[in-house]
This record gives structure tokens, C-alpha cells and sequence, in this order.
């Protein structure tokens, strides 16, 4: 359970703040407590315990959750635009249908984390852990993933045009009818994926790992697959106009219409 005098507190926005500063290594004990809904702007939450805690449809906007343990956090629907989670424990946590918009989430931990119909627009996942998430549905452009660990991750529907997945390990994922126009997935990981029917257009998937991955119907107009690895790809009915295969491993890819 949460410290009382830290709930107390973090009530008092001016002494909370004094506080924090007078005990630096002190780590916030907020543990177990419903601040659904409740207004936390700005809040210095630096390294803070919030662990299995609800704060659904809280506005944390801006807030500093650097390096906080937010692992079981019921977060579903809250405000979390600009907001610093850099290094933050988020496995198992709750974030769907939240606000993320050009959050700060680089090299966070969000292993099994939910982030269904969350918005993420210009949000950085760089070398972040999101082995397993779904991001079914999500809401995002120009998000950045460069580096980030997405294995058996679920982008079902996820409107993530323009994203950034440079080098990123999108091993045995479900991008099912996502949408990646114009996403830059160069040197990315993306054996053994389910991409039916995935919007691929414009993409840059030079030197990419595509073995194994299943693109039936998928729209890959325009895209740059230079030096990619296509070995047991499978792009039946998938639309490859104006597709670039220089120097491209196409050994055993079905490409039957």
C-alpha cells in the first residue's frame, strides 16, 4: 500500500515539490491507490512507485515519470501528451485508448502492455521493450521505433504512416491490415510476420529481413526493398508496383497473383 504523509503530499502541489527536492533519494511510495481522473500536470514523478495504482483518465500531461515503476498501472484514456517516461517500468500496464502524442518513452519497458486505440502521433519508442504490446488500432504518424524490440507484437490496424522503425525487431509480428505508408524500416527485423493485406507503399525496406513473412495482398506500390532478404516470403496477390529489387534475395518467394 501507498505511504500516507506521500499521498498527503502529493496532494499540495507546492509541497510536494519542496518536498521532492529536500529528499532526493527518497522514492515516492504511491503503491495500490486510485488517482483516476485526477489532475497531475506537470507532476514531478521522477523514480516514483506507482505500481498496480489507477490513473484512468488522469492528465499527466508534461508530466516526469523518468525511471517511475508504473508496471500494472491502469493508465486506459489518460492524458499522457509530452510526457517524460523515459526508462519507466510499463509492463503490464494498461494504456489503451490513452494519449501519448510526442511522449518521451525511449528505452521504457512496456513487455505485454496494452496500447489498443492509444494516440501516439511523433511519440519516441526508441530502443524501447515492446515485446508482445498491442498496439491494435493505434493512432500515430512520424512515431519513432529506431531500435525498438516490437517481437510477436500486434499492430492490427495501427495507422502508423511515416513511423520510424530503423533497425527495429519486428520479429513474428501481426501488422494485419496496419497501415505503413511511407514508414522507414531500414535494416528492420521483420521475419515471419503476418502483414495480410498491410499497407506498405512508399516504404524504405532497404536491407530489411523479410524471411518467412506473409504479405499476401499486401500494398507494397512504390516501396524500396534493395538488398532486402525476401527468402520464403510469401506475396501472392500483393501489389509490387513500381517496387525496387535491387540486389534483393528472392529465393523460394511465392509471387503467384
Amino acid at each position: 500500500m501507498a505511504n500516507r504523509e506521500h499521498l498527503a503530499l502529493l496532494e499540495k502541489e507546492i509541497n510536494w515539490l519542496t518536498w521532492r527536492q529536500d529528499n532526493p533519494k527518497i522514492t515516492p511510495d504511491l503503491r495500490d491507490i486510485d488517482l483516476s481522473k485526477k489532475n497531475l500536470e506537470k507532476a514531478y514523478l521522477f523514480g516514483a512507485n506507482l505500481n498496480k495504482s489507477n490513473l484512468q483518465q488522469a492528465i499527466l500531461n508534461h508530466a516526469n515519470l523518468e525511471n517511475s515503476d508504473l508496471s500494472q498501472v491502469n493508465l486506459s484514456e489518460a492524458n499522457l501528451n509530452y510526457a517524460n517516461l523515459q526508462n519507466s517500468n510499463l509492463i503490464g500496464a494498461n494504456l489503451s485508448q490513452a494519449s501519448l502524442n510526442y511522449a518521451n518513452l525511449s528505452q521504457a519497458n512496456l513487455i505485454g502492455t496494452s496500447l489498443r486505440n492509444a494516440q501516439i502521433k511523433g511519440a519516441d519508442f526508441s530502443r524501447t521493450h515492446l515485446n508482445r504490446t498491442n498496439l491494435s488500432e493505434a493512432l500515430g504518424q512520424n512515431t519513432n521505433f529506431c531500435e525498438a524490440d516490437l517481437s510477436q507484437a500486434i499492430l492490427y490496424e495501427a495507422e502508423l504512416q511515416g513511423a520510424y522503425f530503423y533497425r527495429a525487431n519486428l520479429s513474428q509480428g501481426q501488422l494485419i491490415q496496419a497501415h505503413l505508408c511511407q514508414a522507414y524500416l531500414f535494416r528492420a527485423n521483420l521475419t515471419e510476420i503476418k502483414g495480410d493485406r498491410c499497407d506498405l507503399r512508399w516504404s524504405n525496406l532497404t536491407q530489411a529481413n523479410l524471411q518467412g513473412a506473409n504479405l499476401a495482398g499486401a500494398n507494397l506500390r512504390g516501396a524500396n526493398l534493395s538488398y532486402a532478404d525476401l527468402r520464403g516470403a510469401n506475396l501472392q496477390g500483393a501489389n509490387l508496383q513500381g517496387v525496387i529489387f535491387i540486389g534483393t534475395n528472392l529465393d523460394g518467394v511465392n509471387l503467384k497473383n
